[in-house]
Formats: C-alpha cells, structure tokens, sequence
C-alpha cells in the first residue's frame, strides 16, 4: 500500500509539474493566447456503476465468508462526479493535454441476495448499500478530429472514504439471526489512504460527454459477519475487491 501511494504522489507531481510547463510555455511564446490555454471548466456527470468479476456475485451461505474475494452479490447502482477541468493544449492542435485537477464522486451498489432465498427475499433487510466517496484526478491524452468534438483516453487515480454497509436480519421465534455488515476500518494495520485506479475513455461533442470507465478498487473495511444457522459469528478486518464499468454523461459548463 505504501507502493501505491507513493506512486499515487508521484504521479500527481508529475501532473502538476506538466500543467505548469503547459502554461509556462503559453506565456514565453509570443504567438500563443494564454487565456484560451488556461481556460477551465466545471463538470458534473451522472451514470450507472454496473458491478464486474466476483463483485456482482451472490455469495454462497456458509461459514466462511466470501467477501475477501470480492464476492458481494451487488447489483447496478449510480455514480456521480463533479469538479473541475483546464485546457491546457494549444487549441490549434489537434492533440493535447487532458487534465482534471479536482473531482469528487460517489458511487452506490445496492446488495441484493434474494436468490438465496428463505428472508434474502426481504427487501427491508437491505438496510445499508455499498457505497464510497472518492476524491481524485484525471490526466491523458485528448484528440480534436473536428471541430466541437474531442476524445480523451485517461487515468484516473482516487483516494476513497468507504461508508458503511449493512445486511441485518432477527427473527429468534424461527432461529434466524444475520448479520453482514461493513465499516471502514480504523485497525492499527489498516492503510491511511485507500485509493481506487479508474482507466476512461470520454467522447465530448460541445457541451455533453459520454464516459465509458472500468473502476478498481481494494477499501479496507472492519467486518462482522453473524449466521446463526451456520454457527458462525466473526469479527474481521479486511480488503474487498471492487471492479465496476461505470457508463456516464456529463456537462461541461
């Protein structure tokens, strides 16, 4: 973890460092137009959060629990972001600099087990969603084939805040107790910063884009995970992997 985000610094660094050059050198040349260069936007979009891999599976009801591998049985959710962009290209290029300083989202996945049957089919058991904020940046290479239309291949690095989650479920009269319920951990050995890895895509024509984003992510949550029926009641920390196709449009004011 500590690898990641001393590469997560660097990187920004390196991102900083590379939008001052870009306005450095807009103000030393004389034919350049400084204003058009450091003109910025402000964004906000909005979009699915479609769970991939073992996140979007039911996990099975036994002693051990699956969450380790990501196993969730989480189900089509939303994603917002807002923040702010710069054109930091010469707009007489065809090819530039793709730059997000600030943004912050926020994604939401209902947990939906019902195929389990017996009261996973309660929807009112469902009582917390997995859901996160998430503060970061994007940076890449945008291309201008015509006029008002740009495409932009980035990255997207992010420092997440999980919230909780809950799964909960009495009813001692029929020997039923169940707990699954998450919140992000404050262990010793828990990581300071979490971060999440978000590779795009982005085609924006004028003021609208459409956003096709393959999100990763590893939050670290402390855990308690109770089955009466399966003897088991356990209390843990640990990571649980997060892989999602996030579909979005957005507005560029």
């Amino acid at each position: 973890m500590r690898t990641k985000i001393f590469t997560g610094a660097i990187m920004l660094l390196i991102s900083v460092t590379l939008s001052a050059q870009f306005v450095g050198d807009g103000t030393t040349k004389p034919a350049a137009t400084p204003a058009k260069q450091t003109k910025g936007s402000f964004t906000i979009k909005f979009g699915a959060a479609m769970p991939l891999s073992n996140f979007g599976i039911t996990p099975k009801r036994t002693s051990t629990p699956q969450y380790s591998s990501g196993v969730m049985g989480a189900k089509t959710g939303f994603f917002a972001e807002m923040g702010f962009g710069m054109s930091l290209s010469n707009p007489d290029k065809m090819v530039g600099f793709y730059y997000f300083p600030i943004l912050a989202s926020f994604w939401q996945t209902s947990l939906d087990w019902k195929t389990l049957g017996s009261f996973f089919t309660d929807k009112a058991i469902y009582t917390k969603p997995v859901s996160v904020i998430d503060i970061g940046q994007r940076y890449g290479v945008v291309v201008k084939p015509i006029n008002n239309l740009y495409v932009a291949l980035y990255y997207r690095p992010g420092i997440l805040i999980p919230l909780s989650f809950e799964i909960t479920h009495d009813d001692l009269a029929k020997g039923e107790k169940f707990r699954f319920t998450g919140a992000m951990s404050t262990a010793k050995d828990a990581p300071i910063f979490m971060m999440s890895h978000t590779p795009g895509l982005s085609v924006r024509y004028g003021m609208a884009t459409i956003s096709f984003e393959g999100y990763i992510a590893r939050p670290t949550y402390d855990i308690h995970y109770q089955d009466l029926s399966k003897i088991v009641d356990k209390t843990s920390t640990g990571k649980i992997p997060v892989k999602m196709f996030l579909l979005s449009l957005a507005l560029n004011l």
